[in-house]
């Protein structure tokens, strides 16, 4: 009996262990029917670390441990919480460290992607607005050069306007003059811009090195070198010609304009020396000529000069000479024209030499010369006294030159030489 006693005792102790673990399992897990009691057994249980007594109700039929109040179906859970199934004795809505952690990364990333997106939107707006104001300056800067071609051409246009209407009031204010003298059998004098004789027009024809004269009427235009070889048209020479010999001589400084008529001397710019020729000097080359030097800085007799028409030319006397006219220089001592040829150089400088030639009885188109004013022609412009001229051989193209070279004591060579563009090529109009 005390076996069977002793046994049942065992056996209680047994179900109570048994009972006692299925009810830590059943609470990890949620079971609240594990921890009711058997029947014979003790109801007592007890109470959860930390808890009162008058937290707990003895007896509670289904569950075990249970806070009073408790919701059914959950096992030791705090007073008060919400209702979790399948809970077990976790508290509700409990995280785990790295879920915090975790979830604060999420919470950063989401941040700095927002941030770079706003920061990427920023520099390509940044990068549009520059754009566009690169456009902008770009399509202002095209209009302002626009415009400002727009106001060049204008400005050209009423400068051309304003040239063509005062070589038209010259024009008319020549042929009145000429009108007014047009007595004993003289004609009007041809302006130069519509007859060969006088260059052919060409008004201020500048180009790069300064003036470059037009090509003489019907032939190619001027090369400026010797071995472009050009001889004079032998129709335009004295012979047969309506030229009277003789002009009356225009002497004084009543105004500084110059006319057909006008006596002169010419004074080289840079070295100052008069422009002279006389019988007792000729050429030493094969040409013979009376030789045509610079010759000291005060005029003398043998330094004067009177303007005249080039051959076949008729003007009255006294007509006013423009720029780009075609005249020649006849020496008032000896009676010789200035002259040029291609043929003979003058020997130090190899250039062609300058000559005076014929009488007023013969004379050829190399006598021929075209009046220009330095630096830019002003053909069709009134030839004036103050003015720096260059002379410039029709035939040959090239301008009346001179330098330092002496020839003997003051005897400065004077040569026919290049385009006219060189200080060596001024010259000034002295009236007698």
């Amino acid at each position: 009996m005390s076996y069977n006693s002793n046994n049942n005792n065992y056996d209680d102790e047994r179900r109570n262990e048994d009972g006692e673990g299925e009810r830590g399992i059943g609470r990890f897990f949620g079971r609240g029917d594990n921890n009711s009691p058997q029947p014979g057994h003790n109801n007592q249980q007890r109470p959860m670390a930390g808890a009162g007594p008058s937290q707990y109700s003895q007896g509670s039929q289904g569950h075990g441990n249970m806070p009073q109040g408790q919701q059914q179906g959950y096992g030791n859970m705090p007073q008060g919480q919400q209702q979790h199934h399948g809970g077990g004795n976790m508290p509700g809505d409990d995280y785990s460290q790295d879920d915090v952690e975790r979830n604060e990364r999420n919470a950063r990333y989401k941040d700095w992607g927002t941030k770079a997106g706003i920061a990427a939107l920023g520099a390509a707006a940044i990068g549009a607005a520059a754009y566009g104001i690169h456009e902008y300056r770009e399509n202002k800067e095209e209009e302002e050069e626009e415009e400002k071609r727009k106001q060049a051409e204008e400005q050209r246009r009423r400068e051309d306007e304003e040239r063509r209407r005062r070589e038209e009031e010259d024009r008319r204010r020549r042929q009145d003059e000429d009108n007014k003298h047009n007595q004993g059998g003289w004609t009007q004098q041809p302006h130069p811009s519509t007859d060969s004789a006088y260059g052919g027009g060409g008004y201020n024809n500048q180009s790069e090195g300064g003036f470059r004269p037009p090509a003489p009427f019907g032939r190619p235009p001027y090369s400026f070198r010797q071995d472009d070889v050009r001889s004079a048209d032998p129709s335009r020479s004295s012979d047969n010609s309506p030229t009277p010999h003789e002009y009356p001589k225009l002497r004084g400084a009543s105004d500084s304009v110059i006319k057909i008529g006008s006596v002169i001397a010419l004074k080289h710019n840079m070295t100052g020396r008069f422009l002279h020729t006389d019988r007792s000097h000729s050429t030493q080359t094969g040409s013979n000529q009376q030789l045509v030097f610079g010759y000291r800085w005060n005029t003398d007799e043998n330094d004067w000069w009177q303007v005249l028409p080039a051959n076949r030319d008729v003007p009255v006397p006294g007509s006013v000479v423009a720029y780009g006219t075609q005249i020649r220089l006849r020496h008032i001592e000896t009676g010789r024209h200035l002259h040029s040829h291609y043929n003979y150089h003058e020997a130090r400088s190899g250039q062609n030499e300058i000559t005076a030639y014929g009488d007023s009885m013969h004379s050829d188109e190399n006598d021929h010369w075209v009046i220009e004013r330095w630096g830019n022609g002003a053909y069709g412009q009134t030839w004036n006294a103050s003015d720096v001229v260059v002379l410039r051989h029709y035939v040959s193209g090239m301008a009346l030159h001179s330098h330092d070279i002496q020839i003997s004591e003051d005897v400065q060579s004077v040569t026919c030489f290049g385009p006219g563009a060189e200080e060596n090529d001024k010259w000034r109009v002295q009236l007698e």
